[in-house]
């Protein structure tokens, strides 16, 4: 069993030992699907890491209310410059088109009066492109009225509407980042620009980092130490035995990851955090993720199709050239053999 000390379980049946006295925290965790409950079971025994990509879990780390300093120091790495969190500000609000229902992972204030939005995917599937357009378009509406309402006293001047930053983390990623040319690129940071390199203050910037990249290549290859490594590190590792070579780069990760490891002391919230976790996982996103990879699928086939069509072209011009050089080396026999003939 686990100790005051020592927050894992000894073993997965002393974990469902533990369990057996709560029906209801028991039934939840045997009925959850196996790939959570196997997730949760590695927890509580000392395998794997909480899944800090996961919002329940990022939020304990990264809380703009208990751990302002946190967020800021992962935020001023992503963005390339100091910031400072001020305030968090609500998640939840309806769209402009007064029906749909928005709901931001972690929505902040920075200390130069702009708001940062977090998003971490689960798959780059369930937000495309046009998403995070949407995303940061309500977000600068969300800024306009705010600055509308503040100059009550005053004519409302359009510089007086914040920047807003979305910041999107996939942990599985797809086509373009995943294409050769940006194969070991884990962090694209982007704004509006001109061709004539005319310099504007748009209010519009985004920075999109692939987890997925960072781990399998960038960080690998690089071995950089730096504040944006560390972070990543961080949410990437999984492996508890991986632990101690990543607190030899970023000794100010230790006390987050002991910190974390206390929540382990008490196994309802967890079991009640990875339940949450399911939840939101909800039906529409998993269709659109399959509904996706549905898409891939038909494209691939159809790039195979188009291949073998190609092929098979190709065999059909070669068996056509390979008639007429046939059909002409026939003519020449034919020419050779009259042209002896009329010689005699």
């Amino acid at each position: 069993m686990k100790t005051e000390k020592h927050p894992y379980f000894a073993s997965e049946e002393d974990f469902y030992a533990y369990l057996t006295p709560n029906a209801d925290l028991s039934r939840e965790v045997t009925g959850m699907h196996a790939f959570w409950k196997q997730r949760l079971l590695d927890c509580m025994t000392g395998k794997k890491t909480l899944p800090f990509t996961y919002d329940p879990f990022f939020k304990i780390v990264f809380n703009p209310d208990t751990h302002p300093e946190r967020l800021s120091s992962f935020l001023s790495a992503i963005l390339g410059r100091d910031v400072e969190v001020v305030t968090a500000i609500p998640v939840e609000h309806v769209l402009h088109d007064g029906k749909s229902v928005i709901i931001m992972d972690i929505l902040v204030r920075l200390d130069d009066g702009s708001r940062a939005n977090v998003e971490i995917q689960k798959y780059a599937s369930g937000f495309p492109d046009q998403r995070i357009s949407c995303y940061s378009a309500d977000a600068l509406m969300q800024e306009y009225h705010a600055a509308k309402k503040k100059s009550q006293s005053k004519s409302f001047d359009y510089r007086d509407v914040n920047k807003v930053y979305t910041i999107i983390l996939y942990e599985t990623s797809k086509s373009p980042y995943t294409d050769p040319e940006f194969a070991d690129t884990y962090i694209h940071r982007g704004k509006v620009t001109f061709d004539s390199g005319i310099q504007l203050t748009l209010l519009q910037e985004f920075a999109i980092i692939n987890l997925d990249i960072f781990k399998n290549h960038a960080y690998t290859k690089s071995r950089e130490v730096n504040s944006l490594n560390g972070w990543l590190k961080f949410l990437t590792t999984e492996n508890v035995s991986d632990i101690d070579t990543v607190i030899r780069d970023y000794p100010w990760l230790a006390d987050i990851y002991k910190e974390t490891a206390n929540y382990l002391h008490k196994p309802e919230e967890v079991c009640n955090m990875f339940s949450k976790i399911l939840k939101e996982m909800d039906e529409n996103s998993m269709l659109l993720f399959v509904d996706e990879v549905k898409r891939e699928r038909d494209i691939a086939f159809k790039e195979r199709d188009d291949a073998f069509q190609q092929r098979d072209d190709a065999f059909k011009q070669l068996d056509d050239a390979k008639k007429r050089l046939e059909e002409m080396e026939a003519r020449l026999n034919t020419l050779e053999k009259q042209s002896k003939t009329d010689a005699f």
